[in-house]
């Protein structure tokens, strides 16, 4: 009973944030979160790192990034990101970009994320038919004189399938609510939602596919290296 309790609570506050999300993505554009999610709610395990390089490509917004995660505990994980951003696009209400000069020079951007697993496909003792992990996140981004700082929090949900390879394949969700505060036009609530695959090859090699989808959807790729 207790482990259904868990569940249902779980599920409605992920119910609460995505409509929270909606909700607050319906009224605002908004440039999105530069570095996508790139991440299951698997944790990597204590101890153990990896390096990324990663690629966004959107309407609005194109960023190329690297990464570094490292496991804290067997079920928490952080990452930090940084890398380029190129904020020109051809929607004319995006605050970040600059409207009158769209050959503006690439900016940089800084990113930060930190989940815990909450729920463990491959505990026996639980018996649940996904991961299920809560976490935060901001980012900083800056160009041609203008800045975007994000705050907010994350759900993320995936479920992996595993070849007879020893390969796995690992869908994933993550419903985001964050604060967004330009350094030209305040602050805003906003939201939206990640849908990504995850490949794990054997070697320590991930490759990762996702669609982030706000007012401005962007695609999201790259690999992912085993480091220790």
């Amino acid at each position: 009973m207790r482990g259904f309790k868990q569940i249902g609570v779980l599920c409605v506050a992920t119910i609460f944030l995505a409509n929270g999300a909606i909700f607050a993505d319906a009224f605002n554009d908004s440039p999105g979160r530069f570095t996508g999610a790139l991440t299951t709610a698997d944790a990597c395990g204590a101890g153990t790192g990896n390096f990324g390089v990663f690629a966004g490509l959107g309407d609005d917004v194109t960023s190329v990034f690297g990464s570094f995660g490292y496991g804290f505990s067997k079920y928490t994980e952080g990452r930090i990101k940084i890398g380029f951003t190129d904020p020109k696009g051809k929607n004319d209400n995006l605050r970040f970009a600059d409207t009158e000069d769209r050959n503006s020079d690439m900016g940089f951007l800084i990113g930060m994320d930190l989940k815990h697993e909450y729920l463990d496909y491959y505990d026996k003792s639980s018996n649940v038919p996904f991961d299920l992990a809560f976490g935060g996140m901001l980012e900083y981004a800056h160009s041609e004189g203008s800045s975007i700082f994000e705050l907010g929090g994350n759900v993320i949900g995936s479920i992996p399938y595993r070849f007879n390879s020893g390969n796995r394949l690992v869908p994933y969700i993550l419903l985001n609510l964050r604060m967004e505060s330009f350094s030209n036009n305040g602050t805003d609530l906003e939201g939206g939602l990640n849908l990504g695959t995850k490949f794990e090859f054997r070697g320590d090699i991930n490759l990762f596919a996702e669609f982030q989808i706000f007012d401005n959807m962007t695609f999201f790729t790259g690999l992912e290296f085993g480091a220790f």
